[in-house]
């Protein structure tokens, strides 16, 4: 609910307007009156409402300086102003000082159930948006302000869980082409780096224990398959709001530490134990000697110009990360220091950013070892020019093959591991023909193109149930589709222009 600050200088209309909202509005409620600006304004600084509803002509401090006043904090707050025909110059100034809108006396319940409809959407919107901030600040390790969390997140306390899918989240490419989700659903807001994550805040009010860790074990079985792999970590227990950013900053800290390639987990945050997990990462000095065994090697082939040993000893690497259960930024880590090697013997003048945009796009995509060690393989071999896919990267009949393969098949479930089958390419240079061509990566272009598809649809057909739409553009599940859809448009489905 919305919380409401009511200011008039008339008591029986102060209670009238009460008396509509209490009655007639259930998604506002009344946090607090006042008899004058300068009083509401006090009222204001109290409670921190999300509308105010205000006559116009007032003793002390009237409307239109409150209006002023309240900007001058740095709150945009929405105001609705109480007005007579005769006070219109009055309120057509207040317009322009930051007021939302008006409503004409006398008031009538349906009068102003009309007037406030606009900015109850307004009202979510908002919400919508700072909540999104504040879950991206905390995934972010970015200090929050508690008036804001007690705003946004009114509850008292949170269950927090963080789900995600195969590989690591981008963490070098430009933040332009990060995919920002977020959405509330029923009683859980959900926010993801990209969309193959998602971080849960539910309301301790809304479901138990059980019901919450039953639900996130659905998901994981729901998400994970033969070549896709779910990392779950959860809070033990609901939190406690002002600690809800610390319960966050501990998920992240945790998959960070523990999400490895190839590997359906649940872990629970600062058990120390693993958890539900089969197994525990690989200690600190079992992964730093083997590094170091590594890395003697790679100097060793390269000298002999073995390239097959190269090959050999990059997937013994990534198979004894598999087998120790080695944290996949470790992982990376290693592989980076590997590829250097490579990169220094041959005194490579490749573009340093678009090699390390290319390990990036390994690592994200990566669901298994071999789907790893391919990618990884087609990076390597560019080095001594053994590589025959290069020929096709700046062909534009082959960039609209692949257009019209995917324009052809949106209905279909596409993934990048079905592009690179189809067209014979490595993941890492799937997404470095995108780069090449200025697109953004292979999983934004078909989000996109689905999402416009879905749009063509929903306009030639708009009474076409929302589920229906969702499986022509590729979405078995209808939820997922619509919280794509409002991440792409800023709306839901059944918000598009044309709906009915």
């Amino acid at each position: 609910m919305f919380r409401v600050l009511v200011v008039d200088d008339e008591p029986a209309a102060l209670e009238y307007i009460c008396g509509i909202i209490e009655k007639k509005c259930p998604e506002l409620v009344v946090a607090a009156t006042a008899s004058d600006g300068k009083e509401g304004l006090a009222r204001f600084r109290e409670c921190m409402p999300d509308l105010i509803i205000s006559d116009v002509k007032m003793p002390v401090m009237d409307g239109l300086d409150m209006i002023k006043a309240i900007k001058d904090l740095g709150e945009e707050v929405p105001v609705l102003l109480l007005s007579g025909y005769q006070e219109f110059e009055y309120v057509r100034t207040a317009l322009t000082c930051g007021a939302a809108d008006y409503i004409l006396k006398p008031v009538t319940p349906a009068g102003f159930l009309e007037a406030v409809k606009p900015t109850l959407g307004l009202l979510g919107q908002r919400v919508y948006e700072q909540r999104k901030e504040l879950a991206k600040s905390m995934i972010m390790g970015e200090k929050v302000r508690e008036e804001k969390m007690s705003r946004y997140f009114p509850e008292p306390a949170y269950y927090v869980a963080v789900i995600r899918e195969n590989g690591l989240p981008r963490r070098f490419t430009d933040t332009r082409e990060i995919e920002l989700i977020s959405e509330e659903e029923h009683t859980m807001f959900i926010y993801g780096r990209d969309e193959r994550e998602a971080l849960y805040l539910c309301p301790k009010g809304a479901v138990s224990r059980e019901e919450f860790m039953d639900f996130f074990r659905a998901e994981r079985d729901r998400k994970r398959g033969p070549h896709n792999f779910v990392t779950l970590v959860m809070m033990e227990d609901a939190v406690r709001r002002e600690r809800v950013e610390a319960a966050v900053s501990g998920v992240y800290g945790e998959m960070n530490r523990r999400l490895s390639i190839g590997v359906t987990q649940t872990l629970l945050a600062g058990d120390g134990g693993g958890g539900e997990r089969g197994g525990r990462p690989a200690k600190e000095s079992e992964g730093a000697i083997y590094e170091a065994e590594v890395i003697k090697g790679v100097n060793r082939y390269l000298e002999r110009r073995d390239y097959g040993k190269i090959f050999e000893e990059l997937w013994n690497l990534i198979q004894k990360a598999e087998t120790i259960k080695c944290p996949q930024l470790r992982l990376e880590r290693m592989v980076r220091q590997f590829e250097a090697q490579v990169q220094n013997y041959f005194n490579s003048r490749q573009d340093v950013l678009e090699e390390e945009l290319m390990l990036e796009d390994a690592f994200y995509e990566a669901g298994t070892s071999r789907d790893l060690y391919e990618s990884l393989k087609s990076i390597l071999a560019r080095y001594w020019k053994r590589d025959k896919e290069t020929v096709k990267l700046d062909s534009p009949e082959f960039i609209q093959e692949i257009r019209e393969f995917v324009e052809d098949n949106l209905s279909q479930e596409l993934t990048v591991s079905t592009l690179c089958g189809e067209f014979n390419l490595s993941q890492s240079y799937l997404n470095l023909i995108f780069r090449k061509h200025g697109m953004e990566s292979f999983n934004t272009y078909l989000r996109n193109a689905r999402i416009n598809r879905a749009k063509e649809i929903m306009t030639r057909n708009p009474h076409m149930f929302i589920k229906d739409v969702a499986m022509m553009v590729g979405y078995k599940d209808q939820f997922y589709f619509s919280r794509i859809f409002r991440a792409v448009t800023g709306m839901s489905p059944s918000e598009y222009p044309g709906r009915k």
